[in-house]
């Protein structure tokens, strides 16, 4: 019989074996090692659908703004348009974007306030060059307590090591209250390989990646983090969907 924790177990033993040959390649010019964003993004291409396009790079939207270099995209491979592609380095519109991850080889305080700043250019994208639904059904997606007609990137982060797991969830949960941010702005969940994931809690004890509203920030100490994360996000990730993209938004008030 095959068991799904087995497998999982033996991915992350191997995550960290890929992780260590690359540190021990690193401290050696002249010798190559994969990143930790390759070995992280090798992970996801391996186990989510194939309609998803796992890429790294750059966030725009149709007003001109852009996000700061992304470690980890995750968008729709057939509806998206890509502005510039080289490699697994992408220009990518925001409507067509379902999440964003950024990966640390380890999280402390500094390295999660990067990451915070990063969320923050990502949640202040405009997303809505899509074409509005009409009719008398219109399909929407509940998410972050509310219902939307595009879908609201999520923000992740992935970490191979951090400081302690109580430390991060409350310097978090600081920023989050600091800053007032409703559960759409803030940042969704993090999973530390060597450690275990900081998640939402809903009322009632069930585990969620996305914050709403009565959730309540906690962290899981678990040596299978990453299945726990591959659960959790996984449950929006096998539904992603987007409406069709609308290009004419992007060319502004262009005359050809």
């Amino acid at each position: 019989m095959v068991s799904i924790v087995e497998i999982f177990d033996q991915v992350a033993e191997q995550m960290r074996s890929d992780l260590a040959r690359a540190r021990s390649a690193l401290e050696h010019p002249g010798l190559k090692g994969s990143s930790f964003e390759d070995v992280f993004r090798t992970f996801l291409e391996e186990y989510l659908p194939k309609t998803l396009d796992i890429s790294s790079g750059v966030v725009v939207d149709s007003e001109g703004r852009s996000t700061r270099q992304l470690d980890v995209i995750i968008s729709d491979a057939a509806k998206t348009p890509i502005f510039y592609r080289s490699a697994d380095t992408r220009v990518v519109p925001i409507e067509g974007v379902y999440a964003v991850i950024e990966v640390k080889a380890n999280l402390d305080g500094q390295e999660l306030e990067r990451a915070f700043e990063n969320m923050k250019s990502v949640r202040a994208l405009k997303n809505t060059a899509y074409v509005q639904q009409t009719g008398a059904v219109i399909f929407t997606k509940t998410m972050y307590g509310q219902e939307w007609d595009g879908w609201p990137t999520n923000y992740f982060v992935f970490a191979f090591d951090s400081s302690p797991l109580n430390a991060i969830t409350e310097k978090l949960e600081e920023k989050h209250a600091q800053e007032a941010l409703p559960p759409w702005k803030r940042m969704d969940c993090i999973c530390v390989l060597n450690k275990g994931v900081i998640l939402n809690q809903v009322p009632g004890g069930m585990l969620d990646a996305l914050p709403g509203p009565g959730t309540r920030l906690r962290y899981y100490e678990t040596q299978r983090a990453l299945l726990l994360f591959y659960a959790l996000i996984s449950r929006y990730m096998f539904q992603a969907e987007i409406p069709h993209f609308r290009f004419t938004d992007y060319l502004g008030q262009l005359r050809f």
